[in-house]
Formats: C-alpha cells, structure tokens, sequence
C-alpha cells in the first residue's frame, strides 16, 4: 500500500520525532510499499511567517530516497493550502519539476483558521459549512494545478455542534458541484484516514461523498493518513481499501511526476 499523505517535521504542526528517517523506517517497518511527503506550504496563514523552503525540502529529500530508495518507494509531495486571493503564490510552488505530487487542501476560509474554530465567529455552523464550500469553489475555480483535492469535508472536524451540523443531503448540491468540477479537470479526491483517528464516524469524506464521486465518473482516489508522527502511517489503510472495494473502486492513484498512477485493489 501507498501512503500520499505524510507529513514530516517540515510541518510546523508535525511532531519533534517525525524526522524523514523515522518515518521512512517506520513505513517499511508497516510493510508499505511506497510513501509520499506532503509536507504544508500555506501561503498566507493566520499567524504563519516562515517561508517554506522547496529547494532545500527537495535536496533533503534526495537524500533520503539516496539512502531508502531500495527498500521503500518515496516521493515528493507537497500539501497545497488553497486560498481564493493566493492563486499566483500557490503556482510559484506546483510548478516546480521536482515534485511528484500536490495535494490540494483547505485548511483557512475567509483568512480565519478551521483549527480553533476561528473562521466560526459570528457564524452558525451551517453559515461557517456555507462559507468554507464557497472558498473552496472560489479557489478550484481560479487554481486547478494540483492532483488530488485532500479532506473534502474536512469543515465537520471543526464545527461547534461537531459533526452533527454537517448534514449531507443539505450540501449535497455543493458537494455535486465541486466533484463534477474535479472530474471535468482530471483531479482526484483523497480518502483521508484521519478522521477516524480524530474521533469522527468515518473517513473523510464520508461514504456517501465517495459513492457520489463514482456515480459521477470519479476514478482517481489518493489514500492518505495526514500522519503527523510516524506512528500513525497507514492508519487504516485496510479498511479503507474494503471501503473502496464495496463502492466497486477498482483502483487508487500514486502519483509519480505529476502523472497519476493507478494501483489495483486486490
């Protein structure tokens, strides 16, 4: 199995431990098969300055794949965080040629974080689930040049009620409009793993979003853990694939240059 969602101490939320050779022996240890760093680069974060740097990230990571490359398949990714107003910032780093994989996520709606529930304030749940779809339509709708879209519903991690609030068939048409969007333009979505781990009643996304992805002619599908520690690599990684296979996915993607590559589900 691949894991296309890692997060290594180049994370400013990664913890100390999660060095690019732990999580490398933590991978084979787990019998993963290939692994790809997507490290943060959020442009314009609340209370974020450092710059992130893709030279030295890259170099580094040669380094790594020069030492692990033989017994573990690692790639170059980065995790994207999409903003309407940093379009041109964001393409300064897809479009460098040394990356395999851009992981497209919304992690601020309206200059506010989800983390702490500040893009919340003064809202309702549902006025605050309105308004990340629409920064998340704004931002696909300018900045496309990314290969998989992470944690669709990521909004119902970080809601006042919990995840309650987030109720399907009332986004459902938000949610037709953007994965109809994605398809027409050759980019994937992400099962994240994650959200069993915080505690939520499924992956992200939920089932339904999944089911509706295929309906619609969806066929790319990262998996990823957004381990923050290698501990938690390929968190659930068996139960996501059984996942897949009942919605009769018959493939996930890696992504290597850019270029989606697709693995067979046993």
């Amino acid at each position: 199995m691949y894991d296309l969602h890692v997060h290594s101490i180049y994370s400013n939320d990664s913890y100390p431990w999660a060095t690019f050779a732990n999580i490398c022996n933590e991978a084979i240890a787990k019998g993963l098969k290939g692994i790809c760093f997507t490290d943060h680069v959020d442009i314009d974060y609340p209370g974020i300055t450092d710059v992130f740097d893709l030279n030295d990230y890259c170099n580094e990571l040669n380094n790594i794949i020069n030492s692990y490359g033989n017994s573990i398949e690692i790639y170059k990714g980065i995790e994207l965080g999409l903003q309407p107003h940093i379009i041109e910032e964001n393409k300064a780093f897809s479009s460098k040629s040394d990356i395999d994989f851009v992981l497209g996520s919304i992690h601020v709606v309206d200059k506010k974080e989800l983390y702490k529930n500040e893009y919340l304030e003064g809202k309702t749940d549902h006025e605050g689930i309105l308004s990340y779809f629409k920064d998340l339509k704004l931002s696909i709708n300018s900045f496309t040049d990314f290969d998989s879209l992470g944690h669709i519903d990521v909004v119902r991690r970080y809601l006042l009620n919990g995840e309650s609030s987030f109720v399907y068939n009332i986004y459902k048409d938000y949610i037709v409009d953007i994965l109809e969007y994605l398809i027409d333009k050759n980019i994937g979505i992400e099962i994240n793993t994650s959200g069993k781990r915080y505690g939520l009643c499924s992956f992200h996304p939920y089932p339904e979003i999944l089911a509706l992805y295929k309906d619609l002619g969806g066929e790319i599908v990262t998996l990823g853990s957004d381990a923050h520690k290698p501990e938690d690599l390929g968190y659930a990684f068996n139960e996501a694939l059984e996942l897949l296979k009942a919605l009769k996915f018959k493939y996930y993607c890696i992504f290597k240059k850019r270029k989606p590559i697709f693995i067979r589900i046993d």
